[in-house]
Order: structure tokens, then sequence, then C-alpha cells
């Protein structure tokens, strides 16, 4: 008798609130929604207000779980004390986020915490193969909105580079109706990597230096018209036939410098349009595997010396430039209210110095609107 009254009860209880025409269910309690706010504020990297939001979470659940119960029959992953170690490892405190990492791994093991702890233990990991923030997996009879995985943006101006005219040794006839310097143009253009001047523009400014399109050898002469066209890189090279094969040198020198920053060639034992073709395409892969572009931080700043957090193991080379830049307040959708991106205010331009293993030193060579600081972000131009 006693238990069919009390389902009787339920019953009503449950019709009551059915009927209820301004019922509303709740989105889940406060330390959950702190622990997905955190999440959010990891993809736009702001770490400081991540890490306050999962301490936040963590004074109520203080145990990472591969499955908890955030209300009624739903479930999901909760691992602040994970995301807090990787909040402190971006912030550069690898003591803490060893300790949280550490945690995070007795209380429930994740391969995400095993790679970030050792990252922490190694002293760095690469940016661009920094693990994603994973979305919490809910399951029950109800789920929370999945958060958009963020982009990558590409921040300041690409490297720009002028193609000048190559040298060509042995060649008669063979390369027939093929205009060698459109064919290097557009090989560069195609990677998408560099922002190439326009060869217009570039027999302009030829024509005025009294210099033709016979191909210029001596790298200082090249860096010179670099620095007229106002480019920070220029490619030289030629083009050399020689038993029947042809072979293509190509040099990228710095303009500032007239340093030579990486040569490359290609080779192909037969001439013909499509080979020249492939040729052209591979130097071009080949250069831009050489220059990488690679995310990153200030780690140290005084005066005009700048320390980032990128070296040798990143692909890193002397003479690389970096635009160091700071993000600002979030760009906000006006009619979903997400956070869509964030403002940009570039800083200033480095140029690397000396490339140890896991960082580097570097010099302002070009300053736009202020000096960089620890925490700044950096890109490779």
């Amino acid at each position: 008798m006693k238990y069919t009254v009390l389902i009787s009860l339920l019953l009503i209880s449950i019709s009551t609130l059915l009927l209820l025409p301004n019922t509303t269910f709740p989105s889940g309690p406060a330390w959950y929604e702190a622990y997905n706010n955190g999440l959010n504020d990891m993809k736009r990297a702001d770490w400081n207000s991540a890490l306050a939001n999962f301490q936040q979470a963590v004074q109520v659940q203080n145990k990472d779980s591969g499955k908890i119960r955030v209300y009624g029959a739903v479930f999901a992953e909760y691992y602040p004390h994970r995301e807090m170690g990787i909040c402190y490892f971006h912030l550069s405190d690898l003591e803490k986020a060893r300790q949280e990492l550490t945690l995070s791994l007795q209380q429930s093991s994740s391969r995400r915490a095993q790679t970030y702890l050792e990252a922490v233990n190694k002293g760095q990991i690469p940016p661009q193969t920094t693990p994603p923030v994973e979305t919490p997996a809910l399951t029950g009879t109800a789920a929370v909105a999945a958060i958009p995985p963020s982009g990558s943006e590409i921040v300041g101006d690409r490297l720009s580079i002028a193609v000048l005219p190559f040298e060509s040794k042995g060649l008669g006839n063979e390369l027939g109706s093929i205009d060698l310097l459109d064919k290097l143009i557009t090989g560069f253009v195609n990677i998408n990597r560099f922002k190439v001047i326009e060869r217009a523009l570039l027999e302009k400014i030829l024509e005025e230096q009294k210099l033709g399109m016979s191909g210029i050898l001596d790298a200082s002469t090249a860096a010179e018209i670099g620095k007229g066209i106002g480019v920070d890189a220029v490619v030289v090279g030629s083009v050399t036939r020689g038993s029947g094969a042809l072979s293509i040198d190509a040099r990228l020198i710095d303009t500032e410098t007239a340093q030579i920053v990486t040569a490359k060639d290609a080779y192909s034992a037969n001439i013909s349009f499509q080979e020249i073709s492939q040729m052209i395409n591979q130097l071009a892969e080949k250069i831009k595997a050489e220059l990488p572009v690679i995310n990153g931080y200030v780690i140290g700043a005084s005066d005009d010396k700048v320390t980032i957090d990128i070296g040798r193991a990143n692909n890193i080379k002397k003479g690389m430039k970096c635009i160091v830049y700071r993000e600002g307040a979030p760009i906000v959708h006006p009619v979903t209210g997400k956070v869509i991106a964030r403002e940009i205010d570039e800083l200033c331009e480095i140029q690397i110095n000396e490339v140890f293993d896991v960082y580097s030193t570097c010099k302002i060579i070009k300053t736009k609107t202020d000096v960089p600081r620890i925490r700044d972000k950096i890109v490779t131009k």
C-alpha cells in the first residue's frame, strides 16, 4: 500500500511538471558550466581565464573522471586537473603543470594528459603538434551543445619574395616557347606560402636598375634589388643543361643581410614542358619545407632582444623572421553570439639570431605598435 501511494505521488508530480507551460530544466550545475567555460577559454588561448574557471570547478568536483554525472541521467568526461596542467604549461609554469597532469593521470588516465606530461618533462612541445582541446562527450537523455573547433589563422603578411631571372647555362632552344621566369613565379604562387611580387613590377624595377632580364648571380646585387622592390627575400638561381639532362638550382636570399636562407635544386634526365614544370614545383615545395609556418610564444624580452619557445626541434633556422602579436577583444557574431575570432595587434617583427634545441633568440627589426612582452604570441613570417 505504501509503495502504491509513493508511485502515485511520483506520477502526479511528473504530470504536473509536464503540464506547466513555463517549466525549465537545468542546463547543468555551476561547476560543470565553469568547466565548459574553461574549455572555451582554452580554444581562444586565454589560459588565465581558463585556469580561473577550472579552479572554480574543482572546488565542487575535485576529481578527474572519464564519466561523471552532470545531472539526472546525463554523464560526461571531466578533466579539470588535466586542463589546468595544460594551461600552466602554456603559461610556462612547468612545475605546476607537472603537478596537475600527474594528479590527473592518477585519478583517471588519458592520452592527452600523458602527451602533455611527456612534453613538460622534455621542457617543450612543438606548437604545431599541440593536441587540440577535447569537447567533453555526453551520454544520457540530454546533451550540451558541442563546442566548435577554433580555426587556425596566420597573423600578419606572409613572407614576401621576388623571383629574379635565372641564369641559363648550356641552353640553346631546348626550352622552345617555355617562359622559365613565368613558370618559376607560378610555381611559387601555387604553394600558397609566400607573397610573390608580380612580374610586371619586377621588370619595371629591373629596367630602372638597368639590369635587364639575363640573370642575376651576385647575392648582394640581388638583395639590393629586393630592397628596392620592398620584399623580404629574393629567389635567384640557374638552369643548366649538360649531357642531355637539365638541372635547376635556386637560392633564397634575405634582402636585409644578403645571406642565403636556403638553397635547393632539382634534376631531370629529360627536357620537356612536363618535366620542367615538375622540377619547378619540386623546388618551390623544397623551399617551402625549409620555411614552415610555426606558432609559439615570447618567453623572454629585454631591450631589442626577444627569446621565443621554438627552436631547432621545430626546423627553425637563423635568419627566419617572425611576427609578434597580441590577442585583443573577442569578435562576436551578431546573430549567434559566438566568438568567431579575436582582434589582433601586431606588435613588431623579429629576426632569429641564434637557434637552440627548444628556443631561439631574436632581434627586433621592425616596430609596429608596441614592444613584445612575455606570453605574447609569435608566428613565423
